[in-house]
């Protein structure tokens, strides 16, 4: 029986594309070759190529990009249904995690890894995401969304920013953060004196495009990041067990290198807190799967307070991939492997499209 082709995209438009590539490649190391023949694909801004392994192990992708027109075979979209049956999709960011990437991915017909392009769309909107999770009861920071044109003019909208900001979020420090980038760029923690400089960093994160900025109470407490998945034979949910992220004091929020760089940032897995918190964290998290429509998986972060409560902060429908990251140390609590989680997030994604019999 011929094995599925599923292609793995690493790469992207966004700001994160180091990100992906750590991804993509971990995902291509660990997926079961028995069953499936793994296709490395690079994406840069314009083109897609077939990347060669013996560049998947370079440290970042400029180690080799220069050498793609030379060394690796360009690809049209149009045809990559010839090449791959599945796309695993390890692109992070914008037009990877936006549903852009997910509709294109329909409109070629090409089955692909994670949530629906609705939902994706859902997360990448930090304004919209926060609308509907209070709806639904599920507690988020309170914040205000600042237009680009009202960064550009400050000093005409000052005034205007402030009474929002002492009417709705009414705290003495705020974090600010594009309305739809992750990895926590362009995020800023600020207080009235210096708001204009970390709205400016917000706003003008992408050189390509000024962005709508989210500035939003800053949360006191315990950061978590719980990890979603399905059951393949029930189609339920289950969380795995939630990590605790301790924040450099000096910079004030986990940022890009605290999670990403090795060394820079300290994540304890389990999280040190009761087992009922434990419990509610995971409770909320699959909550939050529900009302956003996420499939497959997702990466919830939040706090929990001092006086209990379970906060939002940023759902996502990706993990990153990368051997340190939360969703290898969350599931080797329950005694899965790298291998076995890739496995299981292959099995749940091709079921979802029957390319492979349910369990």
């Amino acid at each position: 029986m011929q094995k599925l082709r599923i292609g793995v995209l690493m790469g992207g438009k966004s700001l994160e594309k180091e990100v992906s590539f750590n991804s993509g490649r971990t995902v291509c190391d660990h997926i079961d070759t028995t069953q499936y023949d793994a296709i490395p694909l690079f994406h840069t801004n314009l083109k897609i190529y077939l990347l060669p392994w013996h560049f998947l192990h370079r440290g970042k992708t400029t180690d080799f990009e220069h050498r793609l027109a030379r060394e690796a075979q360009q690809i049209a979209w149009d045809d990559l249904r010839q090449h791959i049956d599945f796309m695993y999709i390890a692109e992070h960011g914008c037009y990877a995690e936006d549903g852009t990437l997910q509709g294109f991915l329909e409109v070629l017909r090409i089955p692909y890894f994670g949530s629906g392009v609705l939902a994706s769309a859902l997360r990448a909107d930090k304004n919209i995401h926060k609308i509907i999770l209070k709806n639904a009861g599920i507690a988020v920071p309170r914040y205000i969304t600042i237009e680009p044109h009202e960064i550009d003019h400050y000093e005409k909208y000052q005034t205007t920013i402030f009474h929002k900001l002492n009417t709705i979020v009414p705290t003495e420090t705020y974090i600010v953060k594009p309305y739809n980038e992750g990895s926590s760029l362009g995020i800023s923690v600020a207080d009235k004196h210096n708001l204009e400089m970390a709205l400016k960093r917000a706003c003008f994160i992408d050189p390509d495009k000024k962005k709508r900025v989210i500035v939003e109470e800053k949360i006191n407490g315990m950061e978590f990041t719980c990890i979603v998945l399905t059951n393949n034979v029930t189609g339920e949910f289950f969380a795995l067990p939630p990590t605790e992220s301790v924040t450099d004091p000096a910079i004030g929020f986990f940022d890009y290198e605290q999670k990403y760089m090795p060394g820079r940032g300290i994540k304890r897995t389990p999280a040190r807190c009761s087992a009922e918190i434990t419990i509610r964290i995971q409770q909320t998290c699959i909550a939050v799967m529900h009302v956003l429509g996420f499939t497959i998986m997702s990466r919830i972060d939040g706090f929990v307070t001092p006086e209990g409560n379970i906060v939002i902060i940023d759902p996502n429908t990706f993990s990153g991939m990368a051997p340190s990251s939360y969703i290898f140390n969350q599931a080797a609590e329950i005694d899965m492997s790298p291998s076995q989680i890739i496995s299981h997030l292959l099995t749940t994604a091709l079921q979802q499209y029957n390319l492979i019999p349910k369990e």
